[in-house]
């Protein structure tokens, strides 16, 4: 049995070159972001760390993780990208949902909300009991304080009028303030957190078919709410940027030149799959 035969008897990722056009992201993302890692990409010359997608039934490819570093490729108008192809439906792949911790306080968001026309209720209730009426689906969404006092968003009319409601949220404080994530839900949030942090902001549970139907009524996540959580990342693969630049090779040929890097660092004994959780210090 060969070395490469060996890696193989592990589920490898699978790397695909895509049309960079063909690439869509599932949740708004702040193009100013870019602006460091476009730098780096260029001054690299490689590709370094492959975006996770998933084709859709239209052929595109939407960013599970990686929105970053795609939006730098489409701006820096390169026509294709190395991109590790998934099936969103494997068991593997959990999505869940990250809390934000702003600095704005709650009532001046409720009332930033009320003014755009939500109708928002006036009265208030304890953290745990905001929390136990979310993953009851009672209420869409909750706003809590340092001292556990929560309102609440109620429930809309349809999934599309929902996502329109937490995408005003979001925008209400987004640019304006600190972003602090957390899967915390009550005010222990807030624990170890600069005092002027004073507002968790608790998102309903994602579901997979939830996000999908959200791309197919052309509508997007709020930025920051989506955490998708992939076992079997392909990272460091180093694919020179001038294939993924050129406009005279074909699509074909760019993958057989990945194909065939990905080959010699198989056969260089230079690939490692590490199941346990590690942590990078190079990012």
């Amino acid at each position: 049995m060969t070395r490469l035969q060996k890696f193989r008897i592990i589920q490898m990722p699978h790397l695909k070159v895509v049309p960079t056009k063909q690439v869509i992201l599932h949740e708004y993302f702040d193009a100013n972001r870019t602006t460091a890692l476009k730098k780096k990409i260029i001054t690299s010359g490689k590709w370094k760390d492959p975006p996770i997608v998933t084709q859709l039934i239209d052929g595109r490819f939407m960013v599970l993780d990686g929105a970053n570093r795609t939006t730098s490729m489409k701006a820096l108008g390169i026509p294709h990208m190395l991109a590790q192809v998934v099936d969103y439906f494997d068991p593997s792949i959990q999505l869940k949902s990250w809390n934000h911790v702003v600095r704005l306080l709650p009532e001046r968001l409720m009332q930033s909300l009320r003014e755009s026309g939500v109708d928002l209720p006036l009265d208030s209730h304890s953290d745990k009991k905001a929390k136990r009426m979310l993953s009851q689906r009672k209420i869409l969404a909750y706003l809590c304080d340092r001292k556990g006092n929560a309102f609440v968003l109620p429930l809309q009319k349809s999934p599309k009028a929902a996502l329109e409601l937490l995408n005003t949220l979001v925008r209400g404080y987004e640019g304006k303030s600190v972003i602090h994530r957390t899967e915390e839900a009550t005010h222990k949030a807030f624990h170890g957190l600069d005092r002027r942090m004073r507002t968790l902001i608790v998102f309903p549970s994602l579901t997979k078919l939830g996000v999908l139907n959200a791309i197919a009524r052309g509508q997007f996540l709020p930025s920051g709410i989506s955490r998708h959580l992939i076992l079997r990342r392909a990272l460091r693969i180093y694919l020179p940027l001038s294939v993924l630049k050129s406009r005279r090779m074909t699509i074909r040929q760019k993958q057989a030149r990945a194909d065939r890097l990905i080959q010699d660092l198989y056969e260089q004994g230079k690939v490692r799959f590490y199941p346990e959780g590690i942590y990078l210090f190079d990012e």
